[in-house]
């Protein structure tokens, strides 16, 4: 009997039916543009949208005016989701594994655990990560909408800057982690501390922090490596604030005794307005690749040639404006401009390093090609305005896309073909 319905379950999907077939499995709910939206499309998503409101206590607002602002949510994204379509906006596999194990990571979960854990919970898991696709198609086209018109002036910056509410903003921040060993009727202080003294030795011994969260932590964000996430000075706990604000970057400390046991804490990172000074090098070079008329010898023999000639007479600008394939720099007589760590190919940056000043390099290849490098100079920089100048952007950036994309989905709104025909 039971292969019987598959059977004919299989036909249904597979063969034409008719409109009035289609009616008894399914109700058109609304008509956008050329697609539409199925009543049980709506159901699910109202179902979704209680369950989650139900899960963080969040008062439920009145049944018509909650059906209206899920309608209205669909129709905007059925609108992007064809525009998107008409741009060919896709998102490929690989992209979309890289965000699950994201979203898996995000909550301390390996793939594979993450699928069990929404299996448990009654969920598919090609069925969440087709709508987490869709989120980033969605967002995808938002950006691809939104982004250019979008302007932030020099102006606009060094006024935020100066405000009281950049202040705030652009203060320091911290990213602690901290393992939580419970004091209570069944661990006394004394156990506690033995616990915490024996963490300590792991760490000192490489274990990672997080992993010993997961396993020893009582506290609520145990499971996610006992992250505490982002926060300012002022929203820290006052029991280990002061202790924070001078620990550097992978610090631990510890413990503090509170009212629910030991606290043992870790600074994974930091950023704000701290002094940050960046040693920069100012050098010059010559890049030989390679060619449809230059074989791999011919530019090894090239690049050694120019680093015999710079020796001597020639000058290295002027061998660098003849020969160097390096568009960017060639015209500069090689010179490039002033760089901190981590902007070369590793292997020019090692090169470079370990230059003295005014020093040329024997020829070496990157993943470029043959190079020679020369280094000009050395400073050491204070970028912290540049970086505070970075984050304020960014501030206003934000805020700035969520006015104009708010603009824009109304916008188009307004401009779409949509017909509802279910009543709430």
């Amino acid at each position: 009997m039971m292969n019987k319905l598959k059977l004919f379950l299989l036909i249904c999907l597979v063969s034409p039916m008719t409109n009035a077939a289609i009616e008894l499995l399914d109700k058109v709910a609304v008509v956008v543009e050329d697609g539409i939206i199925l009543e049980s499309e709506v159901n699910k998503r109202i179902e979704q949208i209680v369950e989650s409101l139900k899960q963080s206590e969040t008062p439920l607002p009145p049944q018509e005016v909650l059906f209206e602002q899920i309608i209205e949510r669909m129709i905007i994204e059925e609108i992007q989701l064809q525009k998107a379509q008409r741009a060919g906006v896709r998102i490929s596999d690989q992209e979309l594994n890289e965000s699950m194990a994201q979203i898996a990571q995000g909550n301390g979960l390996s793939l594979q655990d993450f699928r069990s854990f929404l299996e448990e919970q009654g969920e598919s898991y090609e069925f969440v990560r087709e709508q987490v696709r869709k989120e980033m198609i969605l967002s995808r086209i938002q950006r691809g909408l939104v982004q250019s018109k979008v302007y932030i002036s020099e102006q606009e910056l060094d006024n935020f800057i100066k405000s009281q509410e950049g202040q705030v903003n652009l203060s320091a921040e911290f990213l602690i982690q901290q393992i939580l060993i419970p004091i209570n009727r069944d661990q006394d202080e004394e156990t506690a501390s033995s616990i915490i003294d024996s963490l300590k030795e792991k760490i000192s011994a490489k274990m990672d922090f997080g992993d010993l969260a997961k396993e020893y932590s009582s506290g609520e964000e145990a499971n996610n490596e006992g992250s505490l996430g982002w926060r300012k000075i002022n929203e820290i706990p006052t029991l280990f604030a002061n202790e924070i604000s001078s620990l550097r970057k992978g610090e631990i400390a510890g413990p503090f005794k509170s009212g629910a046991g030991l606290h043992l804490i870790k600074l994974k990172d930091k950023k704000g307005r701290d002094i940050k000074i960046e040693k920069q090098t100012l050098a010059r070079h010559i890049l030989i690749q390679t060619s449809e008329i230059r074989s791999e010898k011919q530019a090894k023999d090239l690049i050694e040639d120019l680093y015999n000639r710079s020796q001597n007479e020639d000058k290295f600008s002027d061998l660098a404006r003849l020969y160097s394939d390096d568009p960017g720099s060639k015209m500069e007589g090689g010179e490039l401009s002033w760089t901190g760590p981590g902007r070369f190919d590793p292997k020019f940056e090692e090169v470079m390093d370990s230059l003295e000043i005014n020093q040329v390099s024997k020829p070496f290849k990157s993943n470029f090609g043959w190079h020679i490098v020369e280094v000009l100079d050395r400073r050491e920089e204070d970028i912290s305005l540049n970086i505070q100048k970075n984050r304020a952007y960014q501030i206003l950036f934000d805020r700035k896309y969520e006015e104009q994309l708010e603009k824009t989905l109304s916008e188009m709104r307004a401009e779409s073909y949509v017909n509802i025909k279910i009543k709430s």
